[in-house]
């Protein structure tokens, strides 16, 4: 059976002053459909380069990257993306910014408010649905851009460390809502984050990048684990948390030493 998204010896490079600096490095990757793949690694490893080039906001230098076959292009539907800023429509209330995609779909007005309050349930803030988010908090804000992120219904979800803003408490929250309506939706998402924690908590896959340029270091299967109750303190978690920290902690330390030259 054909990858849902298949990356090929995917290369990037930047020219800055004169001067070529690599991001990603003879990149290759195939993710099944209904994974949740977290990516991890240091600062500047390319993580969110990677995700960028596979949302179709930043040209590849060489490689392939395709989605169901098909060759990845310019932004489209059928991948949905997630960043760390706020990226909600001010002047629409939280319901119309989740209808948005529907629209741009061509849905009936009627149809895409409906689908609008079902998603706002899922995230529990229907009761918010004709506020605008001038009026909200930062995690509010992000439940919204998550509820229009699963309205869109993409091939894949693409999340560009979408908590990274957010106070430790407000964090674990919305981890736990998105593991929880990924669970039923069992959508393919691709999440970029810093945090081993919120990596190993929501994943199917851990991918760890090295140090720029990004190459792929481990590619790591996380059981099938519960995540409810007490997961974070099972020993099964805590085993795997410190095997990827003893993964990730050489690439920083090999990044730390590049910075320093």
């Amino acid at each position: 059976m054909m990858p849902l998204l298949e990356v090929i010896d995917l290369e990037k490079t930047f020219t800055l002053e004169d001067r070529s600096i690599p991001a990603l490095d003879h990149l290759s990757l195939s993710i099944e459909e209904y994974e949740f793949v977290s990516i991890l690694g240091p600062s500047g490893c390319g993580k969110s380069t990677f995700l960028h080039i596979v949302g179709g906001f930043e040209p590849a230098t060489g490689g392939l990257i395709r989605l169901k076959g098909r060759p990845v292009g310019a932004p489209g539907p059928d991948r949905g993306m997630m960043f760390q800023e706020l990226s909600l429509f001010p002047w629409l209330t939280a319901a119309e910014n989740v209808a948005w995609p529907l629209e741009m779909k061509g849905l009936p007005k009627r149809e895409r408010l409906a689908k609008a309050k079902e998603y706002l349930d899922l995230v529990h803030l229907s009761r918010f649905a004709d506020v605008y988010p001038g009026h909200l908090s930062g995690g509010m804000k992000q439940r919204i851009a998550l509820a229009r992120l699963f309205a869109l219904d993409p091939d894949i979800m693409l999340m560009d460390e979408p908590f990274g803003a957010l106070d430790s408490q407000t964090r674990e929250l919305l981890q736990e809502e998105l593991q929880s309506i990924w669970a039923r939706s069992r959508k393919t998402a691709l999440f970029v984050t810093h945090d081993i924690d919120e990596a190993i908590y929501l994943a199917t896959r851990l991918i760890v990048f090295t140090a720029r340029p990004g190459r792929i270091k481990a590619d790591i299967r996380i059981p099938n684990l519960d995540r409810s109750g007490d997961y974070r303190k099972s020993q099964e978690y805590l085993s795997l948390r410190v095997k990827v920290w003893d993964l990730v902690r050489d690439e920083v330390l090999k990044a730390r030493a590049m910075e320093l030259g």
